[in-house]
C-alpha cells in the first residue's frame, strides 16, 4: 500500500528551484557557460519563493 500525500505549490517549487540550482551550477561548470549560472540564479529566486509562501502558510517570518 502506498501512503499519498497532497503536495502543495510550494513543495513544488522548492523542488523545482532546487533542481534547477543543481543543474544549473554543476552545467555552468561542467561547460564553462556563464548562461547557466543565470538559470541557477532564476532556480533560487524560485526556490525563495517557494520558502516564503511555506513560511507565510506555516505561520512563520519570511
Amino acid at each position: 500500500m502506498s501512503a499519498t500525500t497532497r503536495r502543495s505549490l510550494d513543495q513544488y517549487l522548492i523542488g523545482a528551484g532546487s533542481l534547477t540550482v543543481l543543474v544549473g551550477v554543476l552545467g555552468a561548470v561542467a561547460l564553462h557557460d556563464a548562461w547557466l549560472l543565470v538559470a541557477a540564479g532564476i532556480g533560487w529566486c524560485v526556490q525563495h519563493v517557494g520558502w516564503a509562501r511555506h513560511n507565510r502558510r506555516i505561520g512563520g517570518a519570511a
